[in-house]
């Protein structure tokens, strides 16, 4: 079962791609949690639950333990079934309870401990089988429905209205965040709640994200002719929903504080759908050139 991880001793996430860290933390600490993220073990172990690992040595592994190791890029928790000790060299047979076929075959070093106990992540699910029985359904009929509404996303991306229903749905959503530098490489960062006049800085960064997650940005320096776009995203699923008139818009309040009341951008000409953007939002060519991009400015 794949695996959602957190160290024992802080809230910090490791990414599948950090086993050496997980093996020496398993190392340093003796013990290293998770959080289970699949039925596959189930009824022993329940999605939720936080299973509790300790070193083990793949010669001290036995039929019937439940262990925590890695295969294809992914973290999996299985109960060991057999010892393979014929060939050359020992191959660990695992399978999770609720698993049908054949089980995985893997090498000792792919072993990364032994779960020790098991804390339930819900106090009612000890009430019977039937309780985990019921939860595994509803989970089951969730993920269903989440990839059907997944699909009927993906099935009306072609309708020509469909940026605006998402516009609609979303845009009320996203949330805004300004940066404001703190030494030379860090910038500390307070939400914009709502887009308002921002104190004069001689540089900021303006981040957009939708629940959590980081979907466009601007990054603003001041110059001698007034505030320069330096830098400006979008990622390319979330265009088109109105993120990148937001962070121009915020952008422009910020410069508007400036003497002279001046944004500037350098956009490369075969960038058409950037330069409709910003000539939306009030930018007009300077008729010249900056290196080889077309220069656009907005007076304030």
């Amino acid at each position: 079962m794949n695996q959602e991880l957190t160290q024992a001793t802080a809230s910090d996430r490791l990414g599948l791609p950090d086993l050496h860290e997980i093996s020496d933390l398993l190392l340093r600490s003796g013990l290293f949690c998770f959080r289970v993220a699949s039925w596959s073990m189930y009824p022993a172990v329940w999605k939720g639950d936080q299973l509790t690992v300790e070193p083990a040595s793949p010669t001290s592994l036995q039929a019937g333990d439940v262990i925590l190791f890695h295969q294809c890029g992914q973290l999996i928790c299985h109960r060991v079934v057999a010892l393979d000790t014929a060939g050359p060299g020992t191959r660990v047979i695992t399978k999770g309870d609720a698993a049908t076929g054949c089980g995985e075959v893997i090498r000792p070093d792919q072993v990364l401990g032994r779960v020790v106990t098991v804390t339930r992540r819900w106090p009612w699910s000890r009430s019977g089988l039937w309780v985990g029985a019921l939860a595994r359904r509803v989970d089951q009929a969730t993920e269903r429905l989440t990839l059907l509404l997944v699909q009927w996303l993906q099935s009306i991306q072609t309708v020509r209205s469909y940026r605006w229903i998402m516009r609609a749905l979303l845009s009320r959503c996203v949330a805004y965040y300004v940066g404001i530098p703190e030494g030379k490489r860090w910038f500390r960062y307070q939400r914009i709640r709502p887009p308002g006049p921002l104190v004069g800085h001689h540089r900021y960064h303006l981040v957009a994200k939708l629940a959590g997650i980081w979907v466009g940005s601007v990054r603003v320096t001041a110059s001698g002719e007034g505030y320069r776009i330096d830098d400006f995203y979008v990622r390319l699923r979330y265009r088109g929903l109105g993120v990148g008139s937001h962070l121009l818009a915020v952008a422009a309040t910020a410069a508007s504080r400036s003497r002279p009341s001046v944004l500037l951008a350098s956009i490369e000409p075969a960038n058409t759908a950037a330069l409709r953007l910003f000539t939306k939002a009030g930018f007009r060519h300077t008729g010249g050139l900056r290196g080889n991009q077309v220069s656009l400015r907005r007076e304030l």
